[in-house]
């Protein structure tokens, strides 16, 4: 029978089956799309690894990575030690007392014989297994081991359960309550915190495909913690601990209470860390507190740019060579770096203009090594330009062909620019083209960004067009060198198809790739933002995938027909040739990194158009699942809502703006259907003798997908509000379906309504990217308004200024902060009910 409780110690002592054996990968999860294109084959078994025999706990041992780390083989669990145990189920109190046990010898005697209400709220468990988990808090005296006692019963309280299902690696308690009357307080009093978990044994599946049993059966208790409860015990004014703390959570079994020491700095060595793995909670005296700080949640990201992903190098002096009207020049166009996780096979198209758009010279067309790195190509192209006379504003326009991956079609990665030539004893490019004007070849190896979409043809031609209107690839750029021709001696450009091969090295017509990791590149104009620190991190933990490899992706078996490397290269050079009646559409931004939950997401509500009521508005919203709010107490407490708080007072009755920015919600997990639900509500302000009143009239909302094939969909939108509100079926459906197909059938079947013509500004983003869209409402995406009805959603219906709206007696700062908390309040007091 299956065991799976058994260590791997124990399983090398379980028979084999006959002869036989599995072979398995066990890979990182965003790295599988490229480990499927791995052949499978037996002759390869040799590359397979027998598990290491282990004994005991497994060893914790975590390298810098992005995810949080725990071992992920079955736990051996060891039963607690035969102390008094605590009451058999969740939040069962006993009636009955303890009998008075003998008085430790260093128990405390207060001055005053009061005795104090003692609380315990339970936040969170960080960094441990995914699954259903419970805590267990228990309070001992340490020198009897027997469990304190209030009034009415034992010191013990249990959560009640929680899954790690919105928050990656994080149980969400809610801060979770429990109080306790009449304790009288001892110098020897310990929590011991008790954590028991429930993995679940596939992803999205209902409790009953999970591990069986109670969940507070001891062969669920996966960690363990202790806390002295009190302090001053050498002062003599012994006073409870109370506040926030955090512990750190070990491995079973849980020592007797007397073999925990008062002091955490003499925590004993066997006792082994629990990975990363952390509990928080919050002890308090008296009345609870009516609020608690929202855990934080973030680890210590890597905002290090990896050693070798970019190097800073610019140019050291202006170049001061003129260019004649006799001269050349050749281009290289080496490669590119860190291209987009869309991309397979690649290659560079371009042409050279002046700023006008007039076309010189040929056009430039590379091929691909076949045995190059998908994401970090090799072109090896060479171009000579020998025209008589070149504009100074001559300008290099490249793009980058791709097969994207999810789409199976053609597919313009980015476009960059280079200018050819500076005014000579500057780095400044040439916005005009008088003649006479003393230029000189901006010579050397250059690294350009990569852009999303190319310029508009309207505008001059420059350097700066792209980088002044158009959002960047992250982290994708072209390596290029210009290289001024070698001359014949009476004085001409040299050309290559003219000199035998083998002298091109030794007369300058074949310069060699130098490697990047040399440094010689000039980068400045590719600086890596903040988030692409963090990009660099994981787009340089892919697998290499050959160009070759990735043809089997992409060609639908073709791949098998083509028996030679020239047939290849003919195959790629047909699939990336733009048809004459057909426009490459741009790279999707969101395939880029795909999401890593420890970095998180970034939201931020902008504004609203055409509303349908003309008071102040503010919104709230928040992630589905788990929908929290709409589900009232106690689920409200585990995922609050966030609000927009900064109205900008400025702006228009029916299209408000609010300029909140951004709000960081990191470690959410990875759900295939995880939608944002924003919710906008009117909020009525009057005035009676010198009393202001708040209320809340009419509502809309609306929702989006906020995840793709595993990426977090980053950019601004548009999107449409329906009347009302969400209701938990719908909420339930939203888990359940692509989101917009849900609100197309409610909105088809009536069960839903729209607010005609009414919209909300969104932005939303993988918290590495937030960079690319830091301007509100700019560059909207209004795919998702309804497509018959854009004009409707466009164009906005004129309104007072908020400011006339606020009541006589505020400044507007003082209204601002205030309409804010009102809003806030009167939103879990009217929806959230004890």
């Amino acid at each position: 029978p299956v065991k799976p409780h058994l260590t791997a110690t124990e399983l090398n002592n379980v028979p084999q089956l006959g002869h036989a054996e599995l072979y398995f990968r066990l890979v990182n999860w965003r790295d599988s799309d490229v480990q499927s294109l791995s052949k499978v084959n037996p002759t390869d078994s040799r590359h397979y690894k027998f598990p290491p025999q282990m004994s005991g706990y497994p060893a914790y041992n975590s390298p810098r990575q992005n995810f949080s780390s725990v071992p992920t083989q079955p736990i051996a669990y060891v039963p607690p030690p035969p102390s008094e145990a605590p009451p058999s189920s969740a939040g069962t109190i006993n009636d009955r007392r303890s009998k008075p046990s003998r008085k430790s010898p260093i128990s405390y005697q207060p001055e005053v014989e009061d005795s104090i209400s003692v609380g315990f709220q339970v936040d969170r468990v960080k960094d441990a297994l995914d699954g259903e988990g419970k805590v267990r808090l228990t309070v001992y005296n340490q020198w009897t081991g027997n469990i304190a006692q209030s009034s009415t019963a034992p010191i013990t309280c249990t959560t009640s359960s929680v899954k790690s299902n919105f928050k990656h690696g994080v149980h969400v308690f809610g801060w979770q309550e429990a109080l306790f009357h009449d304790v009288y307080l001892n110098a020897d009093m310990l929590v011991i915190v008790r954590f028991y978990l429930r993995q679940l044994l596939r992803d999205d599946v209902s409790d009953d495909v999970s591990q069986g049993g109670s969940l507070l059966d001891e062969e669920k208790l996966v960690a363990w913690s202790s806390l002295t409860l009190t302090t001053g015990r050498s002062s003599g004014q012994l006073r409870l601990r109370t506040g926030n703390h955090t512990l750190p959570l070990y491995y079973p079994p849980v020592p007797e209470p007397k073999d925990i020491p008062l002091s955490s700095r003499e925590n004993p060595r066997e006792w082994q860390r629990f990975g990363r793995s952390t509990v928080r909670f919050h002890v308090f005296q008296g009345e609870p507190p009516r609020s608690n700080t929202p855990s934080t949640i973030a680890d210590d990201l890597e905002d290090d740019i990896p050693e070798g992903a970019w190097i800073a190098h610019e140019r050291s002096s202006s170049p001061t060579d003129v260019f004649g009207s006799g001269d050349g020049f050749d281009l290289y166009i080496d490669g590119a770096r860190f291209l987009p996780d869309a991309v397979t096979i690649s290659r560079v198209a371009g042409r050279m203009f002046d700023r006008q758009f007039n076309q010189i010279g040929p056009d430039i067309n590379t091929s691909v090594d076949l045995d190059s790195n998908i994401f970090e190509p090799s072109y090896n192209f060479r171009m000579e330009f020998r025209e008589a006379a070149l504009p100074p504003s001559s300008i290099l326009l490249l793009k980058v062909y791709s097969i994207d991956r999810f789409r199976k079609q053609l597919t313009v990665v980015g476009w960059a620019t280079l200018n050819v030539f500076v005014e000579t004893g500057t780095q400044r490019q040439p916005m005009v083209d008088t003649p006479g004007l003393q230029i000189s070849l901006n010579e050397g190896a250059h690294q350009v960004r990569l852009y999303n979409g190319g310029p508009n043809a309207l505008d001059p031609l420059t350097d700066n067009t792209l980088r002044a209107s158009k959002r960047h690839v992250p982290c994708a750029s072209l390596l290029l060198r210009l290289v001024k021709a070698p001359k014949d001696k009476h004085g001409r450009p040299l050309e290559a198809d003219r000199v035998p091969q083998v002298d091109w090295p030794r007369l300058g017509l074949s310069v060699p790739k130098p490697s990047y990791n040399e440094g010689v590149y000039f980068s400045t104009k590719c600086t890596p933002t903040r988030g692409e620190g963090q990009l660099f991190h994981a787009l340089g933990d892919r697998n290499v995938v050959l160009i070759r490899e990735s043809l089997s992706v992409i060609s639908d078996g073709q791949e098998q027909r083509l028996k030679t490397d020239k047939a290849t290269e003919q195959w790629i050079r047909t699939q990336l040739t733009r048809l004459l009646d057909t426009q490459p559409s741009e790279l999707d931004l969101t395939h880029i990194s795909r999401y890593q939950p420890i970095h998180g997401l970034k939201v931020a509500i902008d504004g609203a158009m055409n509303l349908p009521w003309s008071k102040f508005t503010h919104a709230h919203y928040c992630f589905n699942p788990p929908g929290a709010f709409y589900y009232g107490n106690p689920a409200a407490a585990y995922d609050k809502l966030t609000f927009t708080e900064s109205l900008d007072l400025d702006s228009n009755q029916k299209a408000p703006v609010w300029k909140d920015g951004f709000t960081w919600f990191p470690r959410r997990a990875l759900h295939r259907y995880l939608v944002l639900i924003v919710h906008l509500q009117e909020v009525a302000v009057t005035v009676a003798r010198d009393n202001y009143k708040y209320g809340l009239l009419e509502q809309a909302w609306t929702a989006m997908q906020v995840f793709r094939e595993g990426y977090a969909v980053t950019s601004a939108f548009q999107l449409p509000l329906y009347q009302g509100a969400p209701s938990q079926a719908l909420l339930t459906s939203l888990t359940r379906q692509p989101c917009k197909e849900v609100l197309d059938d409610l909105t088809k079947s009536n069960s839903i309504k729209m607010a005609e013509g009414a919209s909300v500004f969104v932005r939303l983003a993988d918290a590495r990217r937030d960079e690319e869209i830091s301007t509100p409402m700019v560059d909207v995406d209004t795919s998702l308004l309804p497509q018959d009805q854009l004009d409707r959603y466009t164009q906005e219906v004129p309104s007072k200024p908020l400011r006339q709206l606020v009541p006589q007696g505020k400044t507007p700062d003082q209204f601002q902060n205030s309409l804010a908390n009102k809003f806030k309040n009167l939103v879990y007091k009217l929806y959230i009910t004890d």
